[in-house]
């Protein structure tokens, strides 16, 4: 099932497609497009994050690449062996990695009318992955963006770090604190909670 991506150069939102277009001329060499999701959609596992990061997602064009979040994920993702030593994100891996919003907002904050705007482009994503049994969340905004997609109700879906949500018969969502770097240095997740994240998430595939 080919999924909806959106077109390089998309101009749906209007503050985004400006703000891109500034990072053009800061940045010239920088990636400064839609960011899509990366992975195979045979894949049981679904990875959603906020939005590419300027220096990350923003200058590769590849989701959770280049930056701080992107050693931590990869790191996690190495130690349950959904990675591999030396492997760097591909098209072949178990895993879809992507975000709740493709293009990078300012300071990192998309605001309502965008995220409800990228929301197609994530809903595609999760009814082309046939085999999806598992959505991890990585931080409050796409917890929410994934409930959008499944039409349920955030106040009946509280956020809580590693804590699994039944989306559906077949779905489950489980929810971690988002790994930036602001989020470590504040304590808010520590390194050591956000292990816990993947082997639970790979306990959870395996007892699916």
């Amino acid at each position: 099932m080919k999924i909806l991506e959106p077109k390089i150069n998309c101009n749906i939102c209007n503050r985004l497609n400006s703000y891109i277009k500034v990072q053009r001329k800061k940045f010239p060499h920088f990636f400064n497009n839609p960011v899509r999701g990366i992975g195979s959609i045979e894949s049981q596992l679904l990875i959603v994050g906020l939005a590419p990061g300027l220096k990350g997602a923003n200058r590769t064009g590849i989701p959770f690449t280049g930056d701080y979040s992107s050693k931590m994920i990869m790191s996690n993702l190495k130690k349950i062996k959904y990675l591999k030593k030396n492997e760097r994100f591909n098209e072949n891996m178990k895993f879809r990695i992507t975000n709740a919003v493709k293009c990078l907002p300012p300071q990192n904050k998309p605001n309502l009318e965008e995220l409800k705007n990228c929301n197609k482009f994530l809903s595609s994503e999760v009814k082309g992955m046939k085999n999806l049994k598992i959505i991890l969340t990585l931080g409050l905004i796409a917890h929410q963006s994934v409930l959008r997609v499944f039409k349920k109700k955030n106040s009946d879906f509280k956020f809580k770090h590693l804590f699994v949500h039944q989306l559906d018969k077949t779905t489950k969502m489980l929810n971690s604190y988002h790994c930036s770097k602001y989020n470590i240095s504040t304590k808010r997740l520590s390194l050591i909670e956000f292990e816990k994240v993947f082997f639970k998430l790979d306990k959870e595939l395996v007892n699916f």
